[in-house]
């Protein structure tokens, strides 16, 4: 196998592209509230997108497709800086219901803003049909990925 041949695979160009993603968004958000990162406020979303019903961790693993430990250890991180709460099921004591405090609610609405900027300028000189195209070939492989 030639080592050189990686990098023009698409799973590589894909992970790549990710992390460099991340990474401008990261520092991105930083510059607005250093308290946060984007997977945080990822996590942050999932629970304002769902606030119409009662939301337990397992149903976060689920959503975010993460372990229930790796979304106990960032639940309790933003729980401590106060971006959400954590309340016993009434007719499960077991199960904590997670809600968004106001500053977690003003903080999804800045960083929400700012995102769709981003997005905005990164999907700059891509035409429609190119993104309708990438969203087409990504949805693909998230499938079979699943």
């Amino acid at each position: 196998m030639n080592c050189n041949e990686m990098p023009d695979t698409l799973g590589f160009s894909i992970i790549h592209t990710g992390r460099m993603l991340l990474k401008s968004i990261n520092m991105e958000f930083a510059s607005l509230n250093a308290e946060i990162t984007f997977e945080q406020m990822g996590l942050l979303y999932y629970i304002s997108k769902n606030c119409k019903r009662d939301i337990i961790q397992q149903d976060i693993a689920n959503l975010m497709n993460k372990t229930k430990s790796a979304v106990l250890r960032t639940l309790d991180i933003l729980e401590e800086k106060s971006f959400l709460k954590r309340e016993a099921m009434l007719n499960d004591r077991r199960k904590n219901v997670i809600h968004l405090t106001d500053k977690g609610w003003k903080v999804i609405k800045i960083m929400h803003e700012k995102f769709l900027e981003l997005d905005k300028e990164l999907n700059k000189g891509i035409s429609e049909i190119e993104q309708k195209n990438c969203m087409f070939v990504l949805s693909k492989i998230q499938n079979k990925c699943n």
